[in-house]
């Protein structure tokens, strides 16, 4: 993926363990900046509108392979698949489509417009340090936040850091317990681990403003459990779709020269490693990496976790869009032994959503069962 459309819709993944459940430039500054930035003009965002069978579903997912061809959302015969096409292979999708008998519908006609129309609701908050939920915030206004809950609550809240990033930006943690100094239950949830999905680090920081606005009496969530949010994981990549280029998703790491920058680092993770839904090309925005934990932002989470096994319960980590809350397993269609709880989690936390906004959300694995074709898994199997 390379283009993000709507911000207003979350896909969550999570996975629970033991349960087992894993947002006063110049002229010529502004200048400077919108000729630096990365242009998408004249690109088109195509809506596939149904796949009415497995022929179909499988011509979709062959089309994933094409390079100028940007999906926003994965393939699904259940819901509308979003798609950003490059002006060279408009013609070429659209015949594409067409020889498929694929119904699809033109939903963004002019990306870099759309781009345009939220870089000008931005700009008149440049340099501003408040943090707000009306506007998606630099990473420097987040960290500033974070730091000062925690000098204001410090019964309650405590820093910290898992790492550094690629390009030395620390990886800030914040915990928020009624207890800090016990060792408690760990739920863990990150944000941002896709650079331009920016309604993630946004969500997660509007989480820890809510726990933390509960008078004392009403904090008994945060009684006996720790809460350890990290709300940006790809801080360079998140810099990086504020100044160069919005639509911009992996990391900013160099392995294979300055041509192909970056590696997904929600594939990067060593465990069942490029064995689905990843490309081996280091320009694809699913490039899972040379190796897994190539990268420090992933490293650096996976040792955290290791580090705190005996203690986390729940991982969950906030992604958009397609509104979907996704549970194991990412690698295969076989379920884990406590899926039906996993399930039965999703259900209830779907309805909770469905009654407050009236919003719709699925709950399935990553994996669709059954859908998925056999031969679109590799061999190669790295384990932790």
């Amino acid at each position: 993926m390379r283009c993000l459309q709507s911000l207003s819709r979350i896909e969550i993944r999570f996975t629970i363990m033991k349960f087992s459940i894993i947002f006063h430039l110049s002229l010529l500054s502004l200048a400077q900046f919108a000729l630096s930035e990365k242009q998408y003009r004249g690109c088109k965002v195509f809506t596939i509108t149904s796949l009415a069978n497995e022929t179909q579903y499988n011509a979709v997912i062959d089309l994933q392979k094409v390079r100028g061809v940007d999906f926003w959302s994965e393939p699904s015969r259940k819901r509308y698949t979003d798609v950003m096409v490059y002006p060279d292979e408009q013609n070429n999708v659209e015949q594409y489509l067409a020889e498929y008998g694929i119904d699809y519908k033109v939903a963004i006609s002019d990306v870099q417009g759309a781009v345009d129309k939220g870089k000008d609701l931005r700009s008149t908050r440049q340099n501003s340090q408040e943090m707000n939920w009306k506007e998606y915030q630099r990473l420097s206004v987040i960290h500033s936040w974070l730091d000062a809950l925690a000098a204001h609550n410090p019964n309650i809240a405590q820093i910290g850091s898992i790492g550094r990033t690629t390009e030395g930006r620390d990886m800030k943690t914040i915990k928020l317990s009624s207890n800090l100094r016990k060792n408690n239950p760990i739920i863990f949830i990150d944000g941002g681990i896709h650079a331009r999905e920016w309604i993630s680090p946004a969500v997660v920081t509007y989480i820890i403003g809510k726990l933390m606005s509960f008078e004392p009496e009403d904090r008994e969530i945060m009684a006996n459990v720790d809460w350890v949010f990290l709300p940006v994981m790809n801080a360079d990549g998140y810099e990086y779709t504020h100044t160069e280029d919005r639509l911009w998703r992996k990391s900013r790491s160099i392995h294979n020269g300055n041509d192909c920058i970056g590696v997904d680092l929600n594939r990067n993770f060593d465990f069942h490693w490029g064995e689905n839904g990843v490309k081996d090309d280091p320009c694809a925005n699913t490039y899972h990496g040379p190796y897994p934990f190539s990268e420090p932002e992933s490293n650096a989470t996976a040792k955290f976790m290791l580090a705190n096994r005996n203690r986390i319960r729940a991982y969950i980590t906030f992604h958009s869009y397609s509104q979907l809350m996704l549970t194991p397993y990412g690698y295969t269609e076989d379920l884990p032994d406590d899926y039906d709880q996993l399930e039965a989690l999703g259900k209830r936390a779907i309805k909770a959503l469905e009654e407050v906004h009236g919003t719709e959300y699925e709950t399935r694995t990553v994996v669709p069962p059954v859908i998925l074709p056999k031969e679109y898994l590799r061999s190669n199997t790295h384990s932790l």
